[in-house]
């Protein structure tokens, strides 16, 4: 498998790593984190210039037809920096649910995210349903030209700063469906909070939302297969985020190793830190390989082949990057949980992100459960 990158791929990825260092320093992170803040306009809107909204998206709603690995490559970028702005949770996951969906209504509402002038957020998981976006309590309850919403979903990132919140219900029928929720609307309750990496959550309380028919964006099996590609699309994502973190990990890791003295010597000298160091660069460099074979093996509509690749990365890098942080944690010892150091930072993301859309437990469950069934979904 080829795994280098394009001449336009290298271009995206120089402008992204150079973008992200002029814009987004660590100072400015410990500032949000202060703040209570995890979203700025005007990078927003920068983010949206350079293309990075419309990257994705097909050419129909305005976008660049960009591939997985084109997104990976922002990712990357991002956790190296400890960027929390929601490009995944309020572009990237409700764009490509939108897509994925393929209705005309969603078409339309992709379009805008595509340009960068309306964000969403993805409501579809629930406090029991341990990853399965397939076990739905929220309910509707239809009646003439309208529709009233009853439930609660959990943990959806990004909420709060959403124009348009994209929630999965169930009909009196039990049919599926996937109805966009104005973030103003009358009944919507969100309640928001800081998850560890700094990064925002909301517990998304719907009562008796009202809504008219023409909110109802699809029906059916349609709508749980698209939210479990989109989902696996933002799990690819996040493999390049864990990357990207833990590169950077490794990198601050071995300055401090050969700069940091004890007993009148550095501390790179030690037979026992060179060993960490190098167990450090092999779990990196394993996963870097194995990111790149989830965006290649990932951006496809055959459910099969897609869950194995992203849950064998998701999987491998949820215990590698968090091994990572640990050594490095270790090496630089107490100064290494401190506030005022980035590894300390760089451990709340990777443990956060090993979480995210289903943990490594999850994942090999998935992979198995795929095997079992030769392959088939």
């Amino acid at each position: 498998m080829d795994f280098r990158l394009s001449d336009d791929q290298r271009l995206l990825d120089d402008s992204a790593s150079k973008y992200l260092a002029g814009q987004y320093s660590f100072d400015l992170y410990r500032k949000q984190l202060s703040d209570g803040i995890a979203f700025d306009s005007s990078r927003w809107s920068a983010m949206a210039e350079l293309g990075w909204m419309a990257l994705p998206f097909p050419e129909s709603v305005g976008g660049f037809g960009g591939s997985l690995v084109d997104i990976q490559l922002i990712a990357r970028r991002l956790g190296e920096r400890l960027c929390t702005d929601p490009w995944l949770t309020c572009a990237i996951l409700p764009g490509k649910l939108l897509e994925f969906v393929g209705t005309d209504s969603a078409k339309r509402l992709l379009a805008d995210i595509a340009a960068g002038t309306a964000r969403g957020a993805m409501a579809a998981l629930e406090t029991n349903g341990h990853y399965d976006p397939g076990l739905i309590a929220t309910r509707v309850t239809e009646s003439g030209d309208g529709i009233r919403l009853h439930g609660i979903k959990s943990v959806v990132f990004g909420a709060e700063y959403a124009h348009v919140l994209l929630v999965t219900a169930r009909a009196q029928n039990g049919e599926a469906m996937l109805v966009a929720v104005p973030s103003t609307a009358d009944g919507l309750t969100l309640n928001n909070y800081r998850v560890v990496d700094g990064s925002r959550a909301s517990e998304v309380v719907l009562s008796g939302v009202r809504l008219p028919a023409s909110a109802v964006l699809a029906r059916g099996r349609v709508v749980i297969d698209a939210v479990k590609r989109a989902m696996d699309v933002a799990n690819a994502a996040i493999c390049a985020d864990l990357l990207g973190a833990a590169s950077a990990m490794l990198k601050r890791t071995q300055e401090y190793a050969r700069t940091r003295k004890q007993f009148g010597v550095t501390i790179g000298s030690f037979q026992v830190i060179q060993h960490y160091l190098v167990d450090m660069f092999i779990e990196t460099q394993q996963s870097e390989s194995l990111v790149w074979m989830a965006g290649i093996l990932g951006d496809t509509p055959d459910c099969a082949d897609r869950e194995q690749a992203i849950s064998t990365a998701k999987a491998y890098i949820s215990r590698s990057a968090v091994l990572v942080a640990q050594k490095s944690v270790q090496i630089h010892g107490g100064i290494g949980v401190t506030e005022e150091l980035d590894i300390g930072h760089y451990f709340r993301r990777v443990t956060h992100h090993a979480q995210l859309f289903g943990d490594r437990d999850h994942h090999v469950q998935r992979y198995m459960a795929c095997q079992q069934r030769d392959g088939k979904c």
